[in-house]
This record gives C-alpha cells, structure tokens and sequence, in this order.
C-alpha cells in the first residue's frame, strides 16, 4: 500500500468485516518488549511514527496517536495530522480517550497478545461507562492488511558463557525453584525476553539493538524448565549448554502448555506478562499466583564477574569515545562534518576496541536544532552540518560481550555564546545535584 492513508482506510475495512467499531494498536510484542522486531511494528506501519514508544486507537471516523512528551515534536513530524489526532501521555491515556470516544454500545477489538491483563481491566473498566464492549481478537487485524510483513527473526541462539555471567543457568534455575518453593507455587512463566536471557544463559538477535531471542519459559519448582522457541534457532552447542534440564519446545506449543497445567500453582508477573497467559492459565484451570518476575531483583544485584565485566566495558567504550571526542575536535571546526558521518566514525571507534557485538541503541547525532529533538534519528533527509559556534548532542552506547554503555556529551563546536554557557551550566548543575541527593527510603 502507497501511503498511511491507505493503510488507515484497508484497517478500517477489515474491522468493518470482522464486525469491530475500533482496534487498539500498541507498540509492543507478545513479550511486552520495549524495543521489538521489525515484524512487530504494527504501529510504524500504520502511521508512520519511528518512535520507540506509542500506542494508537482506530474508529471508523476518527482515529488518535498516544505518544508521551519525548515524541512531541517527532509524532508532529511522522504522522499526517488530518488523519491522526496528537494525544499525549500520561495525560490521556487509551482507556481514557475510548471512554469518551468510542460509539455507545460498541465493540472494540484488542490483540490480548500485546496487552497487560491490567490494561485490558482499565479498558473493560472505560468501555462499561458507554456501555461497549472489549472484544479479544484471535489474528490481528493489522497483520491481516500489512501484505509485506517481515516474518520474525530467525537467528540462531547465541550461548553467553559461564566465565562472563559469573553464574551458571542451572543454578539461576535452582534460585527460582527455592522462590516457587517459598511461594507455594510449582512454577513460574517467564515471558519477558530480558529474563530469559539472563536465566537460561543465551543471547539473541531477534531485536535490533538488544541481544534477546525471542522466546518463552516455564520453570518449575524442581529446577528444571520448558523453553519454547523457533527450533531453527537452536544449534547442538546450544542445545549442550542448556543440558537435560531444560525441555526444547516449538513456540506455537506454548499456549496450549499453559492450557494444560490444570491443578497447578503458576506465578505469572501481571505487569510483564500479557492478558493471554492469564487468559490460556484460567482456561486450563490452573491456580494465579500474582508476583514479580522472580529474575527481575536478582538480575539486576550484579556478582562480581559481572562487574568485572562492566568496568571492562565502560573502559573499552571509554576509550573508543575519547578518540571520537579527539577526532571530533580537528574535523568538526572545518564545517563540512555532518551527523551520519559523525555517528559511522564513533561506531567505528567502538568496533575497534573489540568484543561490540551492536550498538545499544541508534546513535542520537543531533547537530544544532536537531539536538532539541529527543531521541532524534538522523537521516539523508535530516541530516545536518556541525556548524561553526553551534551544541553538537550525541547520544550513544555499545552492546559489548561483556557490559553495556550509554553516555551522552554536548559538544561545543567552536566559541559556544554566552547563552549556551548558561543553558549548558544549569545542566550540570542540576545533574551534580541529583548525584548528591539523598533519597528517603520507599
């Protein structure tokens, strides 16, 4: 299809079709990622917004983009504001805008794969006061007109050692036993690629820029696990390190697992885990139990190879930036360096001081105005000179082996005035502030 309009209108007859006044379009995957795989961009091809976070809602006669104050000016940008009314986030939420919007007495269609179960309560919760209703879809209706729609990821599983986790897969698995075991629970479904990751010990290529496989889990209460994943993506060194412990499945048999567990005890986070797994746990008859992810907290308390690594990472970056940073200060002043050229050159100063394996996430290179724009994306069509006695941001990171880095720099390029002297200065003052604060506890 030619344009968004287009797409808009083809959206509009499949839920005229399906007997739906509305659809509900997150920026999300099956997982609740944050960053997803080209084949989960649903809302990207509806309307043209490149930002990492958003959401929008189509009626039959109107429809609203929801995106939060980082993306106030980028939605403006990428969205064809005579089809698409600009909302903004937290101050109107979806379940808000439904409430005063959707038609009295009408169905609104959601994809129960890419909504919290807290969401859907909020929306039920909206609808009723109009007396309309939320109705769970079986396909998505998006992916039923996208007719070039990428298939996910098929890359092969990456096992992340044992001598940079600092921590064996067996015996983060035995972790989670001891906590379904205190709990009272036979075990726990992992849905949220992060943890995956970290508690079997593999690393992906299914999302740019963040080394996850897409995949799910369930681990019991006796340590071992089911891991549901594509099984293309799963080599024999793969398949030895996760060991006997851990049962290979296909994806498409992890709903009818759930479905299965009858007369179990299951934890599922309801803030990480989408309305489905709930939705298949209840069907089959199994016992909720409402808890956080149990990989979350030990996730996050680093040991001490894993802060060996960290330290080794921010020092390669470190140096890999303070050669930008040099680089930067000869050719930036002869006023022909643009921001793509910039952004390739610190990429390749990164690569050069071994073990990147990506960036962390694409390089903010934003020159004079377009450093003002949050989490701005150079492009051919945007891309701007370093002007003499203009700010240069830059926004950048590196996913290496062993750690992952983020560090953002305002350059001044040539003689910074007097104004940009103050702005730059109540920066920092207000960033020493908040490193010197002390928080109260809770």
């Amino acid at each position: 299809m030619s344009t968004y309009e287009d797409r808009l209108k083809a959206l509009r007859e499949e839920l005229a079709r399906r007997k739906l006044d509305g659809f509900v379009v997150p920026l999300t995957d099956e997982h609740m990622s944050e960053y997803v795989g080209a084949y989960a961009q649903r809302l990207a091809w509806l309307t043209g917004f490149q930002g990492s976070a958003g959401s929008a809602v189509v009626l039959p006669a109107e429809a609203a983009i929801f995106v939060d104050g980082r993306y106030t000016l980028q939605v403006r940008e990428q969205v064809d504001g005579t089809h698409w009314s600009y909302q903004s986030v937290p101050q109107t939420s979806t379940a808000d805008w439904l409430e005063a919007h959707a038609p009295d007495g009408g169905r609104i269609g959601y994809d129960p794969w890419l909504h919290t179960r807290t969401w859907v309560i909020a929306a039920q919760k909206a609808l009723a006061a109009k007396g309309a209703e939320l109705v769970a879809v079986d396909t998505n209706p998006v992916d039923a007109v996208w007719p070039d729609r990428p298939a996910p990821s098929a890359a092969r599983l990456v096992v992340q050692p044992d001598e940079l986790t600092g921590k064996s897969s067996a015996s983060k698995r035995a972790d989670i036993a001891d906590w379904l075991t205190e709990k009272k629970a036979d075990s726990a479904v992992l849905s949220a690629l992060d943890s995956i990751a970290w508690a079997f010990n593999i690393r992906g290529q299914d999302v740019d820029r963040t080394p996850v496989a897409l995949a799910y889990a369930v681990v019991h209460a006796d340590a071992t696990a089911d891991l549901y994943v594509a099984p293309d993506k799963i080599d024999d060194g793969v398949r030895a390190h996760l060991g006997n412990g851990v049962r290979l499945h296909g994806r498409e048999a992890f709903e009818p697992a759930l479905k299965a567990m009858a007369g179990k005890t299951v934890a599922v986070d309801p803030e990480r885990a989408v309305a489905a797994i709930f939705e298949a746990l209840s069907t089959g008859e199994a016992t909720l139990i409402e808890a956080r992810d149990p990989v979350v907290l030990p996730k996050a308390i680093k040991n001490e190879v894993e802060i060996a690594g960290h330290k080794a990472a921010q020092a390669r970056d470190g140096a890999a930036l303070s050669r930008f940073l040099h680089w930067l200060s000869v050719e930036a002043p002869g006023g022909k360096l643009d921001e793509l050229t910039a952004s390739d050159r610190l990429q390749a100063f990164r690569a050069e001081g071994g073990l990147l394996k990506d960036l962390s996430f694409d390089t903010i290179s934003g020159a004079g105005p377009n450093g003002a724009v949050v989490h701005y994306r150079a492009s051919e069509e945007t891309n701007r000179i370093l002007e003499p006695n203009s700010l240069y941001l830059v926004d950048s990171g590196g996913q290496y082996q062993d750690g992952t880095t983020d560090v953002t720099r305002t350059i001044a390029v040539g003689t910074p005035t007097a104004e940009m002297r103050d702005r730059y200065t109540r920066v920092l003052k207000g960033h020493v502030a908040i490193a010197r604060a002390i928080f109260p506890t809770g």
